[in-house]
């Protein structure tokens, strides 16, 4: 499991998959691995039609549909190495000396559960060759991968920054205490300064629980900030987000109710993804 495997599909979002997994990888010095599934998930079924044609035994048109859809594979095999190598060419950029290229045929998440033995984390877009159908993303595609991958996710924007701080969405739960122990015991955020929010009560059961995790992370050397913030969940991590200039988010993929309707729910689907911060899902 050291593998930083970043899902690229070609759409608008890639540029930015790529530049977050050449950061990954350096950060990490894991290799990269760059994968293109030729058939994305929310394509349509393709038709058949061999139930109408049995009348009149039209072989030909079958046999003529046959080899339109073997040149239809072929055709999307030549484009996914067309995206892989551009994809390779911009982490080269970055500094990534060397990038495995993985050419699959099928949907994101059966590919993905099959590689992820090998994946010490998944890179991939919010946005996908669906463009703007966000709700549609979220709801089904992304959501798939967060209940079904067991290993850490970094869900990305359209746009690049070098995250230079990042913040935990923290509840006190066993998942989010989860979520502590990996960011304090890996390399990937070590040295960015730390914000640890828990959106509740300001009670002494709080403020300990908040304070144990600013300890343990303190201990592996991060400067951490820590807030405790009644009010409604999204509101309260999106407007500390602004405030404090916030780059990364880390959270647990399940956990606290509130948290979880929050990132896979349906009535802040398009907040999500209109945010500019990529989102670390740890299982």
């Amino acid at each position: 499991m050291n593998k930083i495997i970043a899902a690229i599909d070609g759409s608008r979002s890639s540029e930015s998959v790529c530049d977050h997994a050449a950061w990954a990888s350096q950060r990490l010095g894991a290799p990269l691995a760059l994968l293109h599934v030729a058939r994305t998930p929310h394509a349509d079924k393709e038709a058949d039609y061999s139930g109408n044609l049995t009348i009149g035994n039209r072989k030909q048109l079958l046999d003529e549909m046959v080899e339109l859809e073997e040149q239809r594979n072929r055709l999307l095999r030549e484009q996914g190495k067309v995206i892989l190598a551009d994809a390779f060419e911009r982490v080269k950029a970055q500094g990534v000396g060397e990038a495995e290229r993985l050419l699959r045929h099928g949907g994101i998440t059966e590919s993905l559960n099959k590689l992820q033995a090998d994946a010490r984390i998944v890179i991939l877009g919010k946005q996908g060759k669906e463009g703007d159908m966000v709700e549609r993303h979220v709801g089904s595609h992304l959501e798939s991968l967060i209940r079904t991958l067991k290993t850490p996710l970094l869900v990305v924007p359209l746009e690049y920054r070098e995250p230079k701080r990042f913040m935990i969405a923290y509840d006190g739960s066993a998942t989010a205490q989860k979520v502590v122990d990996k960011v304090a015991a890996s390399p990937l955020l070590k040295g960015l300064p730390a914000h640890i929010l828990l959106v509740g009560d300001d009670d002494s059961a709080n403020q300990a629980k908040v304070g144990k995790a600013q300890a343990q992370l303190a201990e592996q050397g991060f400067e951490v900030s820590t807030a405790i913030r009644s009010g409604d969940v999204s509101e309260v991590i999106c407007a500390y987000r602004k405030e404090h200039d916030i780059h990364l988010m880390a959270m647990g993929a399940f956990g606290h109710s509130l948290l979880r309707r929050f990132f896979v729910g349906s009535t802040t689907t398009r907040m999500i993804m209109e945010s500019q911060m990529p989102l670390l899902i740890l299982r």
